[in-house]
Parts: structure tokens; sequence; C-alpha cells
């Protein structure tokens, strides 16, 4: 079971004492980056992110991947999409993020977050890492209002297909000492969520800390996976339970 500071969490830096709002709020959406930077990126948030059509869509392709750490040619970003730290944000070609996405890179480590060929990030989805990096693999399609938040990584592979509402959420709370609230207490995980490929994850599925999803598996709607699933399995259920293996 691993650990993680204190340090880390959006909580401890909005009330950490002596800091202006300005420090504040540069550390969770940009991090370490000088002021030209900074302020730039801000300028072509507030004037792009909301501006609809297709002149939009070709603005924020010839000038938002200037505020990544990569970036391949056929993006499409669609409107009032956040991102979060944008250099830890690696993207392939031809990847679509749809409207109203939250990408945060804030915790990631070397790689940080990755969209490889070809990915589809559909609208009103959060991608989020307060610790570890997050990669999804080309072909791969995340689900209408779905949320991948990571404390220890989150790895998608090639060709998944994951629904709308879908949760996966690797990290949990050290509940041991009652005298400490819940959210001052550590985080604690048992390692990265990975889902293997040609996975399919249909609606409302939840996905908890530190479980390996078996390639070319299929998930039922509306079932909450707690352990490892072998490879090929059809699983349903809370929690979830291979009901048959495919052949």
């Amino acid at each position: 079971m691993k650990t993680f500071e204190k340090e880390k969490s959006i909580r401890h830096i909005l009330n950490e004492p002596g800091q202006s709002a300005y420090k504040k709020y540069k550390v969770l959406v940009a991090g370490d980056v000088g002021f030209i930077n900074f302020f730039t990126a801000e300028l072509i948030f507030f004037f792009l992110s909301s501006l609809g059509g297709a002149l939009g869509i070709f603005l924020r392709k010839i000038i938002y991947p200037r505020l990544f750490k990569k970036c391949g040619s056929g993006i499409i970003i669609g409107r009032n999409c956040i991102f979060r730290h944008p250099s830890k944000l690696q993207i392939g070609d031809n990847v679509t993020i749809d409207d109203l996405c939250l990408i945060d890179a804030r915790g990631t480590g070397q790689k940080g977050i990755v969209l490889q060929d070809n990915a589809i990030i559909n609208r009103s989805t959060t991608i989020q890492s307060k610790s570890g990096d997050i990669e999804i693999g080309k072909s791969a399609a995340i689900g209408a209002n779905s949320s991948l938040v990571s404390w220890d990584g989150i790895k998608i592979g090639d060709g998944v297909s994951i629904a709308a509402g879908c949760y996966i959420s690797a990290g949990d709370y050290d509940t041991s000492d009652l005298s400490t609230p819940v959210i001052e207490q550590e985080a604690i995980t048992k390692g990265p969520i990975i889902i293997e490929d040609n996975v399919w994850i249909a609606t409302r599925v939840t996905i908890l800390d530190g479980v390996q999803i078996g390639r070319d598996s299929i998930i039922y709607a509306g079932s909450v996976v707690t352990e490892n699933i072998p490879e090929r399995s059809i699983v349903h259920g809370n929690p979830a339970k291979v009901i048959f293996t495919r052949r």
C-alpha cells in the first residue's frame, strides 16, 4: 500500500498560509512556469476557449499545441475545455477532445497525460492526475460524463471503448484514525489501474483502486470492479464477478 503526502492535495494548496491568491492559482493551473508563459496561456484560453464554430476549432488546432508538451496533427478541441498544467500533456495525431472536458496533469510524473493517436475524449469528461501518469491508448474512446482520477497512474490500452458515465479512480484514504477527519488523512493506493487492449466497458461502470482488467474483456453496465479481471472475461455485478469467458 502506497501513501501520498498531504502536500499534493488541492485542499492543502488552497489553505496554505502566506500565499497570495495569484500564487495559489498559478500552482493549480500552470505549475512551475515563468510569468510570460503563464500570462500567454491565460490570454490564449480566455480568447479561444469559448469561441464557437469552425473558426474556434481551427484557431484552437493552430494555437493550443504551442502550450502542450507534444502535439500531433489533426487535433480537434471543442469549446470550453480546461487544460491544467498543459506543458505536461502529450497528444498524438487525430485526437478529438469534445466540449467541456477537463484535463488536469498537475500531479503527473515524467510522462504526464498521454493521449495517443485517434483517441476520443467525449463531452464533459474529466481526466485528472492527483499523482501518477495517465495514458490513453490508440483509438481508445472515453464516453461522455466519465471521470478518470489517478493517484498512482491509469493506463488504458489500444482500442478500449468506455461508455458514458463511467468512473475510474485509483486511490483511497487511510481512515484508521477516528480523531482526524477523513479529508485530512493520508491518501493511499494499492497501485495503478490498468485496462488492457480491446476492452469494452459499458455505461456507468466503476473501476476502483489497483485493478487490472485483461484484454478482450467486457464489463456490463453498472458493474463495480474491485478485483483483477482475467483476459477475455465477461463481467457483471457489484462487486463484479466473471460470468462467462469469451472463446
